[in-house]
């Protein structure tokens, strides 16, 4: 796996314009006044501290190691794992163990956490546990949980499109057999936090296993299996029965390092699991919900924590580094994540290819990178869905160079529009072949500086160009169902990623199956198919999606990744900007962390995954503790 060497951009000409353009039209917020006399952060070379890993032995220390956490607060909060308002995703990792933990740095890993040991061989996978291990309420963690587990999660994960059948062999070991081989076996797997105790979760498992055993079925010419109409209804009953469940935070019973000890509006302290398999040095980690951009901006210039990786814009990461330049501690974090933005093919005028393509040229995003937060990489302007750090591993040499390249052109963006019948009118705004104005919608969420940042100045340089724009800033208990509503247009988002698989099939399904891009509904057993709007060439998405997700030929593999990228190409229906890593900033000096190298991105099994797995991950392993 390649990683982008980290390059370092200053506000340019360019970048100053369309900022003092932003100004005069009066619709960015005061976070980014004065920002274009700064140059980006270099990430972290001026920062006098340097050492990630001090010397000196781990001391037992009554400091709380604090984090960032992103939960709703209560009383919507409560401890159902499969509860969006519950135990999320956010901090599943402090307080659940996995069956093995998985990075893709420096090279794909797999290490074991739960299990004592794994083998695959002809599509078998057996996976023994570790004995003696106890859930946080004392009962024995067996391998009917993992089958629990497993359960719950039918319709949730990829596993049971794959897997023929998953069996307990005996109380330490499971098995699945898979329907076809992949390289990606290994991940859906493992990629599920063992959340489930048999005691709380059982009699929803023995209602998911029915579903599981008897209303699946077999898909020989794809080596899958699909659920039946009567299986997707039992799924969508116990779903809804699921989430009526609303334990309170402290009752839940963790397999992980830590449980919830207290819970406020502002943040969650988590406790020492007594019951855990390994004696960590970290005591408590707190929790805290970073609020505003305007509040988490606060708490981190008044230094309540001991780390995080929150999005800062230029100006307040400049600010940051040059207030905690003699202590602070920085390194980058690759994510395999994009940002960028989602047009919703159902929703006039984005509808039409033509408009998708000149919006995307008439945008500036070398201008957008140079005004996102530290940490941000110029993504594919080819519009292919595919990360630049990825499109390197799994395409042919100079394979890319044949696609239409969709930087900023403005002299191509109106040849576009005009070929489809638009002009302007007398006022300079663009009208459809009826003469028309059409309005060109934006939105996004109003707190996370990369994607507003970003969206504000698209917004202007699309005013700039002629369309009339309505630029939509919005909430985050808003935003997201918003973007995958019909009522959507072009919307401000993460899309393409690849952090669970760091596989191009996580990509293209990323995209081609979110409700973002607004494709149509299938009917039960029907493939997607797309037509590319310049050749006419249908795609069979459907198939060609398993086929990559079961390629296990190097260039089967690329065969597929390059037919995906070049109807996402033609098709452009997400345009996107920033490949991102994460810059995670380490302000309590006295915290030892795993070896790492300061201020540049890191190729590392502990420096990989979302904030709070990356903790857990060092907590477990005792790479994270205080020394004197």
């Amino acid at each position: 796996m390649k990683l982008r060497k980290r390059g370092e951009k200053i506000m340019n000409k360019k970048a100053k314009r369309i900022i003092a353009l932003i100004l005069s039209v009066g619709i960015i917020g005061t976070s980014l006044v004065g920002c274009g006399n700064n140059e980006e952060s270099n990430g972290g070379e001026e920062l006098k501290n340097t050492e990630l890993k001090l010397k000196g032995e781990a001391v037992s220390s009554d400091k709380v190691v604090t984090t960032l956490v992103d939960v709703q607060p209560p009383p919507a909060f409560n401890g159902n794992p499969y509860d969006t308002a519950g135990v999320n995703w956010s901090i599943q990792p402090l307080m659940f163990d996995y069956l093995a933990e998985f990075s893709a740095f420096p090279e794909t890993t797999f290490k074991e956490s739960l299990l004592e040991s794994y083998t695959l061989e002809n599509k078998v996978l057996t996976m023994k546990l570790k004995s003696g291990l106890k859930w946080s309420d004392g009962s024995p963690l067996t391998a009917t949980d993992v089958m629990t587990n497993y359960y719950v999660n039918v319709g949730k994960s990829a596993v049971w499109t794959y897997a023929e059948k998953i069996e307990q062999v005996d109380e330490l070991t499971v098995q699945i057999t898979y329907a076809s081989e992949s390289p990606l076996l290994l991940n859906i797997a493992f990629a599920l936090p063992i959340m489930s105790p048999t005691s709380v979760y059982g009699k929803w498992a023995d209602q998911y296993k029915v579903v599981a055993e008897t209303q699946r079925e077999y898909k020989e010419a794809t080596n899958t299996y699909e659920y039946t109409v009567e299986g997707q209804e039992a799924l969508t009953n116990i779903n809804n029965d699921l989430l009526t469940f609303k334990p309170e935070p402290k009752e839940v019973i963790c397999s992980g390092p830590y449980v919830i000890g207290n819970v406020t509006t502002a943040e969650i302290l988590f406790e020492q699991n007594p019951e855990y398999r390994e004696d960590v040095y970290i005591e408590q980690v707190r929790g805290l919900r970073p609020g505003s951009s305007e509040a988490f901006a606060t708490s981190v210039l008044e230094q309540q924590y001991s780390l995080e990786n929150g999005g800062l814009s230029i100006d307040m990461a400049a600010q940051v580094d040059k207030k905690y330049e003699e202590t602070m501690r920085k390194v980058f974090i690759p994510e395999l994540s994009q940002i960028g933005f989602a047009f919703n093919a159902s929703k006039y005028p984005v509808s039409i290819p033509e408009v998708r393509k000149a919006i995307s040229l008439a945008t500036d995003r070398e201008t957008l990178i140079s005004i996102a937060e530290p940490g941000s990489f110029l993504s594919d302007t080819r519009n292919t869905g595919l990360i630049p750090s990825l499109i390197d591993n799994y395409t042919t040499d100079g394979f890319i160079d044949t696609l239409t390249d969709y930087k900023y052109n403005i002299e191509e963006a109106i040849k576009v529009l005009e070929s489809i019948g638009w002009s302007k009118n007398k006022d300079g705004i663009w009208t459809n072949e009826k003469g028309e104005v059409v309005t060109i919608e934006i939105a996004t969420i109003n707190s996370w500086p990369s994607l507003m940042l970003t969206s504000e100045a698209m917004s202007a340089m699309l005013k700039e160009f002629g369309f009339d724009v309505d630029f939509k800033p919005m909430e985050g208990g808003t935003i997201w169902s918003y973007l995958s509503s019909e009522d959507a247009m072009i919307g401000s988002t993460f899309l393409g990623g690849a952090g669970t698989y760091a596989h191009p099939w996580e990509a293209f399904n990323n995209i081609l199956t979110s409700a973002r891009i607004g494709l149509p509904q299938l009917e039960k057993g029907e493939d997607r198919i797309l037509t590319a709007p310049s050749t006419g060439k249908e795609y069979n998405i459907t198939q060609m999606l398993r086929q990559l997700f079961q390629a296990t030929e190097k260039e089967d593999i690329e065969k597929l990744t390059e037919e995906f990228m070049t109807l996402l190409n033609d098709l452009s229906l997400f345009m996107p900007v920033i490949e991102k890593s994460a810059p995670l900033r380490v302000y309590d000096t006295a915290l030892s962390l795993p070896e790492g190298e300061s201020g540049q991105l890191q190729s590392s099994f502990y420096y990989f995954g979302s904030m709070n797995q990356m903790l857990a991950k060092m907590i477990k392993a005792n790479e994270l503790y205080f020394t004197e």
